[in-house]
């Protein structure tokens, strides 16, 4: 949905801490007005649920010349803002996700940012900040091959349905740490998160900007 402070005022009724929420999200929307806002359902690793308020969009990154659009979804917890928001990439089928310092092979983002998050001067804007500052530094996501395209479509499908969301609020290691969504039993979930290991390690050169 479009921004809109009175609806998500409404839907935040259970958040601690509401009103400052809302009064960020605002500010969020004026810098970037691309993102649209939903109320869902996240699972955590201990497989209790929350419905957690969370936004999608894209954020513009310069890299050699071009200027590339990145696809991410937060995750706002509900003790927002005095705990960082859950970050991910949100990559289409056409995209393979580049495994590095920052990003793990389903997507989530780990930042300094994220990791020393206090309120009240870590803010959302800011932290999308030094992700278009880290994202400069290293892009996240490549172009697939057409050839590539199917298998990557059927891995995202398949990591959809596996994968447990992990709150981080009191680790202080992540940045380090390569917490991911997956909690892996066997040899199908790592197998999955080698193959896009793999993929990052043999991408084609990034094709048109302006994803």
């Amino acid at each position: 949905m479009e921004f809109d402070s009175e609806s998500l005022r409404r839907q935040l009724s259970k958040y601690k801490f509401r009103d400052l929420t809302v009064e960020e999200l605002t500010k969020v929307n004026m810098s970037y007005p691309n993102f649209r806002f939903s109320m869902d359902t996240y699972v955590f690793k201990d497989n209790s649920q929350k419905d957690l308020l969370n936004f999608t969009g894209t954020i513009p990154v310069n890299c050699q010349g071009n200027t590339y659009n990145i696809p991410i979804r937060l995750w706002i917890l509900d003790s927002h803002p005095f705990a960082p928001p859950i970050c991910f990439l949100k990559p289409t089928p056409n995209m393979g996700i580049s495994v590095g310092k920052h990003v793990d092979a389903q997507g989530r983002i780990y930042l300094p940012y994220l990791q020393n998050w206090s309120h009240p001067k870590s803010v959302i804007t800011g932290l999308i900040r030094e992700m278009i500052i880290k994202f400069q530094e290293e892009l996240p996501l490549y172009s697939l091959s057409s050839a590539d395209e199917a298998q990557q479509a059927e891995l995202l499908a398949y990591i959809s349905k596996i994968t447990q969301g992990i709150s981080d609020v009191n680790s202080k290691n992540q940045e380090n740490k390569s917490v991911s969504k997956v909690t892996v039993v066997g040899g199908g979930e790592l197998g999955i998160a080698c193959v896009l290991a793999i993929l990052a390690k043999t991408c084609l050169p990034l094709g048109i900007p302006e994803w």
